[in-house]
């Protein structure tokens, strides 16, 4: 048996992702948001930086399954999966909720309805949805893409990677096609939100799973990185493009009305192309230099990627706290959770200290809450299949 390779660059595309949606919460609270290109860019990232978690997940999680299917070897156990899973999201988030709840006092958790906060079902009722931690609606996606990925490789389990893939394209358009309905009014937002209307992104990322062990690697990735960054950087001046203007209130008003065809499915395909080109350096090449690799080889960013989790969870609260502690006057408290901005505060000033507290806080909570529950269990011993062949 091959044990399943680590894909150390990862790391580091959760750390630029995490600082991308760092970015976009603390651009919504300066008033930032949507106004001109700097602020339509950081609109853009905060929504595409989930997709790439997604992404991300869906090859982690799927990558020891596809391999051992390949290489005609014994399944990983579904039940040390599913330990596995509950003992990486469950007790960070558990004390996130209860320590943010206690201090500063974020809304929902200790009424009752606290089951649905602890329970990763926030998302599924317009009364919880933006309360609690308000970025947890992510971890209700991430819970129920748990849940499914057993079925999945179950019924993959004899399939062909051809019929796996086929399978995955049909999933990924039944996304699609949710996210373009929804953009049209045509079907309920939540169901876009909620694991159906993610579909795309994950089973994009259990294709490039797939990809990785099934075939060699792409002598244009492996050699020319940038050419996929570059394809991601035109993606992102794309959705950028498209995207509303006119601040906050908006970004608002243009997400409660129905969008362009054109722009809703063009919003789906340059997501793709971002996010594939994002994440196809790291799937691919890993040793093979290139400046995209050397960004993420970078301590400081790999350790944001260490500590995203949790920094994750905290730097919303702490954006707030911070912005309220500079301008309490132009602050609407409503119970902290992206209620007001602060006007013409410049956004560095606010995205520094909050990036630099988030990432002390995360680094804490990774060390004494995180890693007590995987510490010294290693990696899955699964089979990685046939190497792919040098480029």
């Amino acid at each position: 048996m091959i044990v399943r390779p680590h894909f150390a660059l990862f790391d580091a595309l959760r750390g630029i992702a995490v600082v991308a949606v760092v970015l976009f919460h603390v651009a919504s609270l300066t008033g930032a948001l949507g106004v001109g290109a700097f602020g339509r860019t950081a609109t853009v990232l905060g929504g595409e930086a989930v997709i790439v978690f997604f992404v991300i997940s869906g090859f982690l999680l799927y990558r020891p399954f596809a391999a051992a299917r390949v290489a005609g070897a014994e399944m990983p156990s579904l039940r040390r999966f599913g330990r596995r899973r509950v003992g990486r999201i469950v007790p960070a988030y558990w004390v996130a909720l209860t320590a943010l709840a206690v201090f500063p006092g974020i809304v929902g958790v200790f009424t009752g309805e606290f089951w649905r906060y602890y329970g990763f079902l926030q998302l599924y009722s317009p009364e919880t949805i933006g309360k609690g931690i308000p970025v947890a609606w992510t971890l209700c996606v991430e819970v129920t893409f748990y849940a499914a990925l057993p079925l999945w490789v179950l019924a993959m389990r004899r399939a062909s990677v051809r019929t796996d893939l086929l399978g995955l394209a049909a999933l990924a358009l039944c996304g699609a096609a949710i996210d373009v309905l929804a953009a049209r009014r045509l079907v309920p937002t939540e169901l876009a939100n909620a694991l159906p209307g993610q579909l795309t992104w994950l089973t994009l990322g259990m294709a490039l799973a797939l990809w990785t062990v099934t075939g060699p690697e792409p002598r244009w990735v492996v050699r020319r990185p940038e050419l996929c960054w570059a394809a991601s950087i035109v993606a992102l001046a794309g959705l950028a493009a498209i995207s509303p203007s006119g601040g906050l209130r908006g970004l608002v008003v243009a997400l409660n009305q129905p969008q362009p065809l054109s722009h809703a499915v063009a919003k789906v395909v340059l997501s793709i192309v971002l996010a594939a080109g994002f994440v196809l350096p790291a799937a691919f090449g890993e040793r093979a230099g290139g400046v995209p690799r050397r960004v993420l080889a970078w301590a400081p960013v790999a350790f944001l990627g260490t500590v995203s989790y949790s920094l994750y969870l905290y730097h919303l609260t702490i954006a707030e706290l911070l912005a309220l502690e500079q301008d309490p006057a132009h602050f609407s408290a409503r119970g902290l959770g992206l209620v007001g901005h602060l006007g013409p505060a410049p956004t560095p000033v606010l995205l520094a200290p909050t990036l630099a507290m988030s990432a002390t806080v995360a680094a804490v909570s990774y060390r004494w809450v995180e890693r007590p529950f995987f510490k010294g269990r290693g990696r899955p011993a699964t089979v990685a299949g046939p190497a792919p062949r040098r480029a």
